[in-house]
This record gives C-alpha cells, structure tokens and sequence, in this order.
C-alpha cells in the first residue's frame, strides 16, 4: 500500500474520532442541505433526491465544474434561496449567522467579509479590493456596496474556505464567495414577495420568467425596500438616523443558441440611499470635547447621533456580463465578459460631533472591465483539467474628496480637495488538473496560476478660495507612480476515500492580494503584496444511512505582509496647516492563523433537521514592530493619544473572534391545515478587537432569528410569514474608525430587533 494512502487512513481514523466527538458535544449539523439546482458552470446535474428521512446532495462548483460537495477536496458551505431566507439571512453580510468560518462587518457602506481570519479591514476605501473576493453569476466585483449584494430572487450562494489562488485567482487570499441568481426556465413563472416590518418598512420583490421561443428564456427581477422610520434620532438635527431605501432590478436572457452553444447575457441597475454600515456616532463609553469650545460631549444613545447633519451615501450603479458556453469535441470553451460602472456620493461629519469643524463629501467613482476565457474537460474525462485566462482592468478613486467646516473655514478658504484615482490591469494565466490515481478512491489536484498587476496611482489637493476666487494647487501634493507586481500561485491536494461516504483530503495553497493606493488622499506609495500560505487536512462524512453530514477540517495560514488599517494624517503648507485624518494601509510583517473547523447537517426524522457550525482561530500577528497604537486619553481634550508606534508582536489579529458558532433547527408539520414550517437559529460571535493595538474591543454577542411560515392545504402558490431578526435586542457595532487627536473613536452600529410579516405568491 502507497505511503500517502498509510497517512491518510491515519488522518482518517484520527479525524473520524474527533468528529464523532465533536457530533456529541455540537448536536449536529451545518447548513441545511441544499439543492443547487445548478449546472456545470453551464451543467451541471441537479441535487439528486434523497428517499425517506435522508439528507439530499448538494451540487457545488467550487472547481468551475459540478461536484458533489462530499467530492470536493476543500471546505465548502452552501446555502439554497430557501435555507437563508428561513434563517433569516437577506443580505451577504448576514452569511456570517449561518457559516461560523465567516466575520463580516459593513464600513463606508461596503461589505468587509473575513474568512477564517484572513480578511481587509480597510476594504472600504475605494480601489482598495477585499482578500474575500464576491462572485455574481461567476463574475467578481472589485466593490459592491450592500445592495448589490441583496440575496433577492438568487438560486444559491457557495462560500469556499481557504486561498483560492488557482481558479479563482484575484486577490483571493482568503477564500471566496458565489452567488449564483436564477435561470429562467423552459416554463412561464411568476412569483415575489410583499413585506412590512418594524421601522415603518415597505418591502417587495417580484421575479418573472418565460420562454421566448423553444430555445430561449428571459427574466427579471425586482426587489426593494423603503425604511421610512430611523433606528434613532439625531439630536441636533431631530432627523432620524440610520434609514434605508433602495431599488434592485436585474434581467437575464438564456439562449441555446445552437446544439452546442449556450448563452446567458445579465443586466443589472440598482439604487440605495443608506445612512447604515456608515459612522454616526461616537463609540459607546468614549468621551470627547467640542475641538472649538473645549467642552466636553458624551457620547449619544447607542442609535442616536449629535452631527450637524445625518451621515449618508447614496450610490447608483450598473452592468452587464455576458457567458458564451461552447462544446468542442475534446473540451468546453466558456467566455465570461463583464462591465460595471457604479458612482457614490459619501457625506460625513468628520469628527461626529454637533460642531461644523470637519465635513467630508467624498464623491467615489468605479468602473471594471473583465474577460475570462476557460476551457475544460468533459465529464468521463481520464483526468479532469481547466486552463484559463483572466484580465481586469478598472479605475477607482474620489474625484474630489471635498473637506470644509470651521478646521478650513478658519484658514481662509472654503475647502480642500483631494483628489485619489488607482488605476489596475490585471492579467493572470492558470491551469489546474485532478489525476485519479485509484478510480473511484485517490485523487491528486495540482494547480497553477501567474498573475500580473500593473498599478497606477494618481494623485493631487488643491485649496478652494471663497467669492469664487479659484483653486490653488497645494505645492508637493501631485503624485503620479506605478508599480508592477507578479506573483505565482498554486495547489497541491490530496484526497481518498476511505469508504464511498467518507473521504479525507490534504492541501497545500497559496494565495495573493495585490498591492494596493490608498486613494484617500493618494500620497503616498502602495501597501505591498499579501501572501497566504495555507495548510489543510479534513475530512468529509454521511453517517448514519445519510441522516448526518459532519465534515471538519483543521488548517493553518501563515500570512507574509498581511494588509492592516491604520489612519493616515496628512496636512497641507497652510499656516496653520489643516490637517485630515483618512484611513489607510500599511503592512505588518507576519501572521499566523490555525484553526479547526466542524460543520454538520442532520435529520432527525422527516420534517426535521438541526445544522450547527463551529470555528475555532488562534489568529496573531507573529511579526508586526511597527504598528500604531491608540490610547484613550483620561483627560481633556480626551479622544485619542496617538498614533505612537509601537510592537504588536504577539497581538490578536484585528476584527477576528477566537471562537464562532452557530446553529439551528427547522421543522415542517404538514397537516390537514396546511403546511407550517418553524425555524430557529442562533449565531455566536466571541469578542475581538478592532486593530492591531488590540485596546479596543467588541464585546461578544448572540444573535437569535426566527421565522415561521404557513402555506394553505394543497397549495403551494401562497405563503405567510411571521419573522423576527435579533430577537435579544444585542448591541454590537459593524464597524469602528479609531482616529487620532481629540475625534477618538466613531462607530455604526448593528442593526436592532426587527419584526415583520410577508405574503408569498408564486404561479
């Protein structure tokens, strides 16, 4: 017997023991089971349906192709339309309540994901891409703002744990998250949603789907929501705070166009008004002084602000992606091209005060274009293979970035601008093949891939003068550099069947985030490059004739230069000179993540079935000697002393918990009344903190969801639900800014108990 096959039937047995185990002490099991109603990229097979009490497969395409998720050599959580919406999972950035292995915060109104540890915490600055790459429909975004990300009217999200430096490449150092919405099929359909909640809140969506010829399908898809009551109040302003509106409409057409050739074109155009996931406030406990008084301001109720005027962003975006699926004899060519365009207007008090003295109105402009080429084997191939290409070229950056209030007032002049734009041409070539050294048993994954980044920044401030005089151009501002960055990155992974329903698996990865501007101001040269090598062992299970799916999986990151958040102060040659606080990046040295994570999926019966996910980290920075640290001042004019360089060696990597859990159970009673279906879960997030200092932290919290849903005896067109989200009025905050000086420390929070009811209809 080969060598590897002695160790993995070790890994195996070692692995089968601790996950009985841990099915003990957890009481089971991750997501519900999903039915990825999907194809391989273009076809792949249905969810296969299970008889009796058992769990259904899931079909993933976590490899550009359709594999069971027990086959995959790497750890996968899926989730179907269904599953989140009973989970009360609406949006991406709530994945978190049902995948342990993720932690996503919101700032600047953008989604920061973080992923096993690894994650961007400055992902809000615009050109700056987070180390957790968003898919839609197979095309990365390199900025979504959170309607984007909207879970309305989707088929399926994947998230893919661990650098998927090989397929997928850009700036994937710590996995990966797909969203797949819906095809439209062979048959007419309509169906949508009518809501009202807490909050005032108005809510819909509706989705239409028809054949347009025998080879030909169209749809659309709309969803919206108007939040007219705030979470708060302001009380300078007696505005409400913390109030969403948006609109969301996406077209697709499906065409066979001939026995061979396939095509799907997707459009979307969207709309949001939001003053949630943005800085409105002080953190919570913190004091600070009014910077013209000297008084001394506490800080307001939890979901209360005091600024001059409610902070908001309002963004406004649109695109279009077009797949052209190919059978050749030998192999699939699949072209995938897209275009996005998306424009923000960003107005901010600067220091969240009830005093003018910073006010910032950042106008953030975004466009991308890609092109993917990738062809693959067939299915039945005696080896399976991908080669493919990948480019992306975008601009990002504010143009202008506008601060006025009394701190420029003062000196003479209506305002500065600051200008930032980062221009990327990215290209990269990969290749990957899995060798099936025993049929039906072992199976050996290489994977390859070189990427090359060609980064451009562009920079400058000038100074507005009042009565119309004109603008002066700050002496030493301009910038104007680029740099080049290259990378090779790979996998190695092995994985055997120790029986058909269990399989183990070893990897060995490297993943890539490119180096970065910060374009707020642009002044200064990019963060360099961060590296992700990753270790893994797991193994995947059903036990029990298919009742219980317990898959676990134990790795390591070690993370050379990772990206952190610092804030960057600049000031100009005034006298005297008006200084800005923006936030930025720098890199420390090293980190180093290990981690064990077990997710499960159970059915106790029919109707049944419990899910539960646990992730254990060990996150530190093993090498960071030149961190800044902020220190709450004690006195007058309190804020922040700092920032003072110092060692955070040893420290808690920033915005990563020690210890993540979820779980739930969902129940379905058919009855001579009809159909009821119960669902309950929980999320529990340890504390962490929020930067390298390690000094401020968020404390733990739990988050409770719940739904019910009846639909009538004998028909299914109709459904109505009762839900609630953040059933045990938890605070905690989605995002935090540590400034220097007298600001100290500002913070959005979560979002608060809400309640609401939804009517169902699909024909």
């Amino acid at each position: 017997m080969p060598i590897y096959t002695h160790a993995l039937n070790f890994i195996g047995t070692r692995a089968r023991y601790l996950i009985g185990s841990g099915a003990l002490a957890i009481m089971v099991a991750q997501p519900a089971a999903v039915r990825a109603q999907t194809e391989d990229m273009s076809s792949a097979a249905a969810a296969t349906p299970s008889s009796g009490a058992q769990l259904e497969d899931i079909v993933v395409t976590a490899q550009r192709r359709g594999q069971n998720l027990q086959d995959v050599p790497l750890s996968v959580t899926a989730f179907n339309a269904t599953t989140l919406a009973q989970s009360g999972v609406t949006t991406v950035r709530e994945l978190n309540q049902v995948d342990s292995a993720l932690n996503i915060n919101q700032s600047s109104g953008v989604v920061v994901p973080f992923l096993r540890g690894v994650g961007n915490p400055s992902g809000s600055t615009i050109g700056n891409e987070a180390s957790v790459p968003i898919y839609i429909d197979e095309v990365y975004y390199s900025r979504l703002a959170p309607i984007d990300l909207e879970l309305a009217n989707i088929e399926r999200v994947e998230v893919l744990k661990g650098p998927q430096g090989t397929l997928f490449g850009r700036n994937a150092s710590g996995g990966a998250i797909q969203v797949f919405t819906r095809d439209p099929g062979d048959e007419l359909e309509l169906s949508g949603k009518l809501g009202y909640a807490n909050y005032q809140t108005y809510s819909g969506q509706l989705y239409v789907a028809a054949p347009i010829t025998d080879t030909v399908g169209a749809s659309i898809s709309f969803s919206g929501s108007d939040q007219r009551d705030g979470w708060g109040k302001n009380l300078v302003t007696g505005q409400d705070t913390y109030r969403n509106k948006y609109i969301n409409v996406r077209g697709k057409i499906v065409a066979d166009l001939t026995p061979t050739t396939k095509v799907h074109l997707t459009g979307f155009y969207n709309w949001q008004r939001t003053g949630q996931g943005i800085t409105n406030g002080l953190y919570e406990g913190r004091l600070n002084t009014d910077p013209q008084t000297g008084a001394t301001i506490a800080p307001p109720g939890f979901y209360d602000a005091i600024t001059t005027e409610n902070n908001f962003i309002r963004h406004k975006g649109h695109g279009v992606s077009l797949k052209i699926s190919q059978d050749i004899d030998f192999a699939e060519l699949v072209s995938i091209s897209a275009y996005r365009k998306s424009r923000e207007f960003y107005l901010t008090d600067g220091e969240n005060l009830p005093v003018n003295f910073l006010r910032y109105e950042l106008n953030a402009r975004d466009r991308q274009i890609s092109e993917e080429l990738q062809l693959k084997s067939k299915a039945g191939s005696s080896f399976d293979w991908i080669i493919g290409a990948y480019y992306l070229n975008s601009r990002a950056g504010y143009l202008p970035t506008s601060v006025s209030g009394n701190a420029v007032s003062g000196q003479g002049f209506l305002a500065q601008e600051l200008y930032g734009l980062q221009k990327v041409n990215s290209l990269s070539a990969y290749s990957q093949a899995t060798f099936h050294v025993i049929p039906d048993g072992t199976n050996i994954t290489l994977g390859l891939r070189y990427t090359a980044d060609k980064v451009r920044g562009i920079g400058s401030q000038d100074l507005v003068l009042p009565g119309g005089a004109g603008v002066f151009p700050i002496p030493g501002t301009d910038y104007n550099r680029r740099f080049t960055f290259k990378k090779l990155t790979y996998k190695v992974a092995l994985d055997h069947k120790f029986a058909d329903d269990v399989m183990g698996y070893v990897s060995f990865s490297r993943g890539y985030k490119s180096g970065t501007f910060n374009t707020l101001p642009l002044a200064l040269d990019p963060s360099n490059p961060e590296t992700v090598q990753a270790y893994e062992i797991g193994l995947k299970s059903e036990l029990f004739d298919r009742r219980l799916r317990l898959n676990a999986a134990v790795f390591q990151n070690d993370v050379n230069n990772p990206q952190v958040q610092t804030v960057i102060t600049t000031c100009d040659n005034s006298t005297p000179p008006i200084c800005v606080n923006a936030v930025g990046l720098t890199n420390a040295e090293k980190a180093r993540i290990r981690g064990v994570e077990v997710n499960a999926d159970a059915v106790l019966s029919d109707g049944l079935t419990l899910r539960a996910g646990l992730v254990y980290l060990d996150a530190k920075y093993t090498d960071f000697q030149n961190a800044p640290f902020y220190f709450p001042s004690p006195v007058a004019p309190f804020g922040n002393i700092g920032p003072i360089i110092g060692d955070a060696t040893g420290n808690r990597l920033a915005q990563v918990p020690e210890w993540r859990f979820n779980g739930g159970i969902n129940y379905k009673l058919v009855s001579s009344a009809g159909e009821f279906i119960f669902d309950v879960n929980a999320a529990y997030t340890d504390h962490y903190a929020w930067d390298a200092d390690n000094i401020l932290q968020q404390g733990s919290f739990t988050l409770v969801n719940s739904s019910v849903t009846y639909r009538l005896p004998d028909n299914d067109r109709w459904s109505f639900s009762v839900w609630g989200k953040n059933i045990t009025k938890e605070k905690y905050y989605i995002t935090e800014l540590t400034l220097a000086g007298g600001t100290g420390n500002i913070a959005a929070p979560a979002a608060p108990r809400t309640y609401g009811v939804e009517v169902g209809f699909k024909f």
